[in-house]
């Protein structure tokens, strides 16, 4: 026999062993891949937070290295409401 079957063989062998181990103890598998797949989706999540804040530091630190002239600058407004109801904006 050839190494590479010795190896192969070894590899049927162990994948039945496993298949017949993941039948006695069905209950454990499911609940294990359910644990995985709960940690996987939090992961992801995680990461993608991450992510959002991380362009978010980096947005705000851009925004403050450029120069004021550069700012915008919102001009307040006042509002005057009289009695008949008539709305005045002023600047």
């Amino acid at each position: 026999m050839a190494f590479a079957e010795i190896i192969k063989t070894f590899f049927e062998l162990a994948a039945v062993v496993l298949l017949i181990i993941g039948f006695v103890n069905e209950k454990k598998v499911v609940a294990f891949e359910v644990k995985l797949a709960r940690a996987i989706k939090i992961h992801l999540r995680n990461r993608r937070v991450r992510k959002q804040r991380e362009a978010a530091r980096q947005y705000s630190a851009r925004v403050q290295m450029r120069a004021p002239e550069d700012a915008y600058f919102e001009e307040p407004v006042l509002t005057v409401v009289e009695d008949n109801k008539n709305a005045y904006f002023v600047a």
